[in-house]
């Protein structure tokens, strides 16, 4: 072998030497703490409590998606210096737990964080509706009366919703209300006004807390422009024993209708005759209609 192979071969063994040491190095990474969030209404009361149940961070770096993480999260990250960071929050879209989505009804939380290798920063999400929603409609009964209507087809003796402060209550300090159900097999649906130019494709949801231990329906009264009414039901809520929170999808429901549709939310509730509950007891909070402008 002469001199000129054998550099070449010492050469070209140095080089797959050092490319084996590099592909086993380990970058060391560093670290987001990110706690438990905090939710943020307006003080003049126009969007209504700051009620909210998050179940996930979407977490961006410099605008690259990491990963939806669980509250709270600690959240490796390849890189080390000053870091644009921005946290969405994430829901179950119309409480589907397998749908999982950013709820586009909300300001992202944006904040710069020198990270800094093998160290933890840590850093409290705030979250708060974005300045173009529109509150179409909201019943939390802290004022005097109910904002529904019921329907008469159904409403029995007795049958009505009170409101109600104290320890079952959505907040102690401030009322909910409490649905009465005073006959086995009562029937009580109640309705919204009626919206008659609610936009399309543009993001739209209705929340609402609750606690039952009796099921009810949510869903829809919509009136074509040739006065057909056709009712659509689109959820059933099971019993829960501590309040709940629901947000539901409506973007594609009122999407699909035609053009000059009117709508109406009703909500069902009912002591089953075949099966009543002794002590039917149901409260909701917080309904809120909300899209975007």
């Amino acid at each position: 072998m002469n001199q000129y192979k054998l550099l070449v071969i010492i050469g070209l063994t140095w080089i797959l030497f050092f490319s084996a040491c590099k592909s086993k190095e380990v970058i060391v990474p560093s670290y987001l703490y990110a706690k438990p969030y905090t939710f943020t209404t307006s003080a003049d009361k126009s969007q209504g409590a700051p009620s909210s149940d998050i179940k996930d961070y979407w977490i961006f770096e410099n605008e690259k998606i990491l990963g939806s993480f669980g509250i709270p999260s600690d959240i490796p990250i390849q890189k080390s210096g000053k870091t644009p960071i921005r946290i969405s929050a994430g829901i179950r879209r119309s409480g589907q737990e397998e749908e999982r989505m950013i709820y586009p009804l909300l300001n992202s939380y944006t904040t710069n964080v020198d990270l800094k290798v093998n160290q933890t920063d840590t850093i409290i999400p705030n979250f708060t509706y974005l300045d173009n929603c529109v509150f179409k409609f909201m019943e939390d009964f802290d004022k005097n009366g109910v904002q529904f209507e019921y329907n008469p087809s159904f409403k029995l003796a007795g049958d009505t919703i009170i409101r109600e402060k104290g320890s079952k209550a959505w907040d102690e300090n401030s009322f909910s209300g409490k649905v009465v159900l005073k006959q086995d097999g009562s029937i009580l649906e109640i309705y919204s006004e009626v919206f008659k130019s609610l936009p399309k494709f543009t993001p739209m949801f209705f929340e609402i807390d609750y606690k039952n231990n009796v099921p009810f329906t949510i869903g829809i009264y919509a009136t074509e422009i040739d006065g057909n009414v056709e009712q659509v039901p689109l959820i059933v809520l099971k019993e829960k024993d501590t309040w709940n929170k629901l947000y539901f999808d409506l973007e594609s429901e009122i999407s699909s209708r035609d053009a000059g549709t009117e709508f109406r939310i009703f909500l069902r509730f009912s002591n089953i005759l075949s099966a009543p509950i002794a002590n039917p007891e149901i409260y909701i909070d917080n309904l809120k209609l909300i899209h975007l402008d």
